[in-house]
């Protein structure tokens, strides 16, 4: 009877998010006016882009097929938006499943629709706004993120397998549907795999020095579909960099020392703490796993990767301050708070059957400090920032520009 109202509840849950995202998407393509504002977004140039064919993503390409093709309006390219954003949070729920199998069905679905909100801490003394200079992998103003942060957790469901056995069994049929799913993610956005690709190459490696060469056929085979991805990257860039739009220097990409990160954030350290201080919590606590589990250690390399990308690389000429290139790093922000609130709740459960096993609270805390501090800490932090989420999303709904 409790489970099945929890299915009932969950089942709201989704409905609910769903409708909340059609309006709120359709608000956005028309430019809604509300008492706080316009609804400002990139999606009007993002559809316009696909109208007219110059959009570089299959997001905009596929509200092109809409329009020219379909004859349908705004309201179904809100439909489909919002499609790829609740799927997100049921793909989010499959993940953490693979991660903490033994964890109540209906509290991992109340984790993946946390994951979907969590922002940093909105610290205005500070840095002054909820999003500008901070780094979050809850974006609702770009829809070719949204894209790509949908097709890249759902090939990170089949990866989980496939990270955990390659070099045993990886078949064509597996080979193919990594290829394939490789592939969506980078006619999304190209964004991903670089931060993606470095952190698979390097587990990789540890991989197959740690088997001392078994499995070697196994181990190209696997790294294969991430060259063939590859190529689509090369069509992006001509589409993203033309000739004539080549800034002074020749260069579409520069190198600088965080020059994004000091762009809008008055204390570009600390923004970094204000964006991550959950998942870092939990990544402190059980930093032996990135030995022991495979999955937990690519998520960490890859998070490492894009925080790299993002404080090292920018684009030169017009778009030089738009910080295009701290995509990556924002799904990578996505991914470590998926990964963490997975392991805390196995923490959770641990601590629990750890506290049944001792005569009275007061004997637990005695005997787990430790426990109980991270605990604390970890799930403070968690609230903070589902709490500027929350916040910041009902303000979003409500028209309010995510610049604020």
């Amino acid at each position: 009877m409790k489970r099945n109202i929890g299915n009932v509840l969950i089942g709201l849950a989704y409905i609910l998010f769903f409708g909340i995202c059609c309006i709120y998407y359709y608000r956005m393509a028309i430019m809604y006016s509300s008492s706080l504002g316009t609804y400002f977004s990139d999606l009007p140039n993002h559809i316009a882009s696909g109208v007219n064919g110059s959009g570089y993503s299959i997001v905009e390409l596929a509200y092109g097929f809409i329009v020219n093709k379909l004859h349908l309006g705004y309201k179904t390219i809100a439909v489909f938006i919002s499609f790829m954003t609740v799927g997100t949070t049921f793909l989010t729920y499959l993940l953490m499943r693979k991660i903490a199998p033994e964890t109540n069905q209906f509290f991992l679905h109340v984790f993946a629709f946390v994951c979907m909100f969590v922002m940093p801490f909105y610290l205005p003394k500070i840095n002054e706004f909820r999003y500008l200079g901070l780094q979050c992998g809850t974006i609702w103003h770009n829809t070719t993120y949204t894209g790509m942060r949908f097709a890249a957790i759902l090939l990170f469901v089949f990866y989980y397998d496939w990270i955990n056995r390659y070099l045993e069994r990886f078949n064509v049929k597996d080979f193919i549907l990594f290829t394939i799913l490789l592939c969506i993610v980078n006619m999304m956005k190209p964004n991903f795999i670089v931060a993606f690709g470095p952190a698979m190459l390097a587990v990789m490696i540890g991989d197959i020095v740690h088997s001392k060469g078994k499995g070697i056929k196994n181990w190209f085979a696997f790294g294969i579909p991430v060259l063939l991805s590859l190529v689509i990257l090369i069509y992006e860039y001509k589409m993203l960099f033309p000739p004539e739009e080549a800034s002074s220097t020749g260069s579409a990409i520069g190198f600088s020392i965080a020059y994004v990160l000091r762009l809008r954030a008055k204390h570009p350290v600390i923004s970094l703490l204000q964006s991550a201080a959950f998942p870092l919590t939990v990544l402190i606590w059980n930093r032996k796993q990135l030995v022991k589990d495979r999955f937990f250690r690519i998520s960490w390399l890859t998070w490492l990767s894009g925080l790299l990308e993002f404080l090292f690389i920018h684009e030169e000429g017009f778009r030089k301050d738009h910080g295009n290139l701290s995509w990556g790093y924002s799904f990578c922000i996505y991914l470590v708070f998926l990964v963490s609130l997975s392991w805390f709740l196995k923490n959770i459960k641990i601590f629990y059957e750890d506290y049944r096993k001792e005569n009275s609270i007061q004997s637990y805390f005695s005997n787990h400090k430790k426990e109980c501090i991270y605990t604390f800490i970890a799930a403070f932090f968690l609230i903070w920032h589902l709490y500027c989420g929350l916040d910041f999303f009902w303000l979003l709904v409500h028209g309010a520009s995510f610049t604020i």
